[in-house]
């Protein structure tokens, strides 16, 4: 049973390290795409359009620079990089002990790691979101997060036998 449940494991790895991969590459491609949301988040753009009343109370929340802008969201693609490699390899690790190559220990380790990584990415645009209130102009974006958050915890969860 422990060889299938690695060869399990390695494909929920797997699949997450495809989705961050595609939008870590997305976002060094076409950098645009996110880049102005993530600097309209930050801004509160659409908290003021949408909803005045409460831009007024929590307003003082907002960054305007573009340069920090830039920062955020460069720091954001640099970490997506970083997690979707160490998924690739934790991947790949799990592969190896399923084929006997490889300690299991070791390879739940790395896929482990790396799967913390992809959980705390969503996690940290939920707290900053939390911060910009971003829960009134860009729901869509928060649901997205909650959902790859949760993804991320049931892996987890799967990873270290919760």
């Amino acid at each position: 049973m422990e060889h299938m449940t690695l060869w399990v494991e390695a494909l929920l790895v797997a699949a997450q390290t495809g989705w961050l991969a595609l939008g870590a590459i997305e976002n060094v491609r076409v950098p645009r795409a996110n880049r102005d949301m993530v600097a309209d988040v930050i801004a509160m753009r659409q908290l003021r359009a949408e909803f005045p009343d409460m831009f007024k109370l929590v307003g003082s929340h907002r960054i305007e620079s573009p340069a920090f802008h830039r920062l955020a969201f460069a720091a954001i693609v640099i970490a997506e990089c970083i997690v979707a490699a160490v998924m690739a390899a934790g991947t790949l690790a799990l592969i190896g002990a399923a084929l006997g190559l490889l300690e299991t220990e070791t390879a739940k380790v790395i896929a482990t790691l790396g799967v913390l990584g992809f959980t705390m990415i969503w996690s940290a645009f939920l707290v900053g979101g939390q911060w910009f209130h971003y829960f009134a102009g860009h729901q869509s974006a928060q649901h997205t997060h909650f959902l790859l958050a949760i993804w991320g915890t049931v892996v987890l969860c799967l990873l270290v036998g919760l």
